[in-house]
């Protein structure tokens, strides 16, 4: 038996819900973004912000079938605006897909080589787009104990069970 819990446009809005909240926390606390981390190659949580979202911006295009922007070619400094600058564009290209896809093209497989780990990455385009959701999350949890650790505590339960964009 399968059964469908949560869409891909329900963690759409989840993804758009928490890019919402951690922008004003960061708006309110500036100096949680120079926390320092080693996370994917950051040096601090502002980097880490700009991967979650140039990640996200990146996958966008490659399931829109569009050529996909190299990271050497962002002119912008990897910190919270140039991140949130990106999560804004993700956001618009992850929306136009879902609104246009089918069920066959969510089937169609992708193949890329990872930037991180030089391996060969592949699956469904469904996969691709849940990924993109899953990796936000879980890099939010892992700057949500950062800044925590840090003296700046979000102030708000991060599990999904939480959120407000699902039902």
């Amino acid at each position: 038996m399968s059964h469908c819990a949560v869409t891909l446009e329900d963690l759409l809005a989840d993804f758009e819900a928490n890019s919402a909240r951690w922008r004003r926390f960061f708006e309110a606390n500036p100096g949680a973004a120079l926390v320092p981390t080693d996370i994917a190659g950051s040096k601090n949580i502002g980097e880490l912000v700009w991967h979650i979202y140039s990640a996200s911006f990146r996958h966008a295009q490659r399931l829109l079938g569009e050529e996909v922007t190299d990271l050497e070619s962002f002119t912008t400094v990897r910190n919270i605006p140039a991140a949130f600058a990106l999560e804004a564009e993700a956001v618009k290209k992850l929306r136009h897909f879902l609104e246009n896809v089918s069920e066959t093209t969510l089937d169609e497989l992708f193949e890329y080589k990872s930037r991180i780990t030089q391996r060969l990455v592949s699956g469904t385009n469904r996969k691709l787009c849940l990924h993109v959701m899953v990796h936000a999350i879980r890099h939010w949890a892992q700057i949500g104990t950062l800044v925590r650790l840090a003296g700046y505590p979000p102030g708000w339960p991060q599990d999904i069970a939480f959120s407000e964009a699902i039902r």
